[in-house]
């Protein structure tokens, strides 16, 4: 039986030894979404590939969904990011986590909302995606759709409860990265609903 072992960015550092590596990777906790560095990729392939039924086969027989790249990209992720709506959906079926983030802290939530599909944002938050979940700028998923000029998932996230005064690390709120998209209508809709 494959071992799985989360790296750890903190321990593992440029420069280090290959006997330091194995040494951080074997100290290193198991966590939900884990890196394995002795099985194949096989789902990580399915995902990148957009192979549904490679996916819906090698979910069936795998507990481990969430597994990832070393990026933090899960196959949730993957598939998100090439919108494809019928792999999200198997995945999630399958458990994958809804709030599983890269390693930049980048939700699958807030990787929808950049990406545009309003189906793909209905099913995360069906699985309870957490909406105002952030990155490691406090960058939210409104604020990425509002950057993006993604209206439709701006409307959507605001209805489900999206928080529109919240500001990332650098103090701009969803109507300031509205201004980035040179969208008016995302403006529109996040001022209908209180941002100013």
């Amino acid at each position: 039986m494959a071992r799985h072992f989360v790296v750890r960015p903190w321990r593992v550092r440029a420069g280090m030894t290959a006997a330091a590596v194995m040494a951080a990777l074997l100290v290193a906790q198991p966590s939900r979404a884990e890196v394995s560095l002795l099985a194949p990729p096989g789902l990580l392939a399915a995902a990148t590939s957009g192979d549904v039924e490679k996916i819906r086969t090698m979910v069936a027989h795998t507990k481990r969904p969430d597994v990832n790249d070393g990026y933090g990209n899960t196959p949730l992720i993957i598939v998100i990011k090439s919108g494809n709506a019928e792999a999200v959906k198997v995945l999630l079926e399958a458990g994958a986590h809804p709030g599983a983030a890269d390693n930049e802290g980048n939700s699958a939530l807030i990787w929808a909302a950049e990406g545009g599909d309003t189906g793909i944002v209905r099913q995360l938050l069906k699985k309870n995606a957490r909406v105002d979940q952030e990155n490691r700028q406090g960058l939210t998923a409104l604020m990425a759709a509002a950057r993006k000029g993604n209206a439709d998932v701006v409307d959507v996230l605001i209805k489900i409860g999206a928080e529109v005064a919240k500001v990332d690390y650098t103090g701009r709120d969803a109507l300031a990265w509205a201004k980035d998209s040179r969208n008016p209508r995302v403006a529109e809709v996040l001022r209908r609903s209180g941002a100013h």
